[in-house]
């Protein structure tokens, strides 16, 4: 169920949708000189945002504080934040059952306490599963968060 977001015990410093956040992680993609780079908007169902670089391609699974459709004072509650995090990891899993081996995985979110706090419960997992985090920040530019063993391809891609 969605909250008002100053009804929160502790409100989140911004909301962002997530059509917001797909094209911030577009942005960052091309500013990063990947091709091919793809993003849905809208209730649209896929691959959130993609493209490619060299012999790699991105699949980004993202999601917003709020639905595309709330007004901005209406947020996702934490039950909400929680289910969407396992949905993101399950779609993830999916796309990497179909896609071939240089693939980097990424779930995106806004970078938000309510939001941090619940991947950080499953970070030693989705570093196992080699996903990585990309952090939309409030002016729509991003952190990239891996695992030791991604950053030297990440690194190369310009994307840490």
């Amino acid at each position: 169920m969605p909250v008002t977001n100053s009804n929160l015990l502790n409100p989140d410093p911004f909301v962002m949708n997530e059509d917001e956040v797909n094209i911030a992680v577009a942005n960052f993609l091309k500013k990063a000189r990947f091709e091919n780079v793809k993003y849905l908007s809208g209730n649209k169902t896929g691959i959130d945002v993609r493209g490619s670089k060299d012999e790699w391609a991105i699949f980004v699974e993202s999601k917003g504080s709020q639905a595309n459709k709330h007004e901005k004072t209406l947020v996702f509650d934490t039950n909400q934040i929680k289910t969407h995090t396992y949905m993101q990891v399950c779609k993830l899993m999916e796309y990497d059952n179909e896609q071939h081996s240089n693939a980097i995985l990424a779930m995106a979110n806004p970078d938000i306490p309510r939001i941090r706090q619940r991947v950080q419960k499953v970070k030693s997992s989705l570093e196992k599963l080699q996903l990585i985090q990309i952090w939309v920040q409030k002016d729509y530019s991003v952190i990239v968060e891996a695992s030791n063993s991604q950053l030297s391809v990440l690194k190369r891609l310009n994307l840490v």
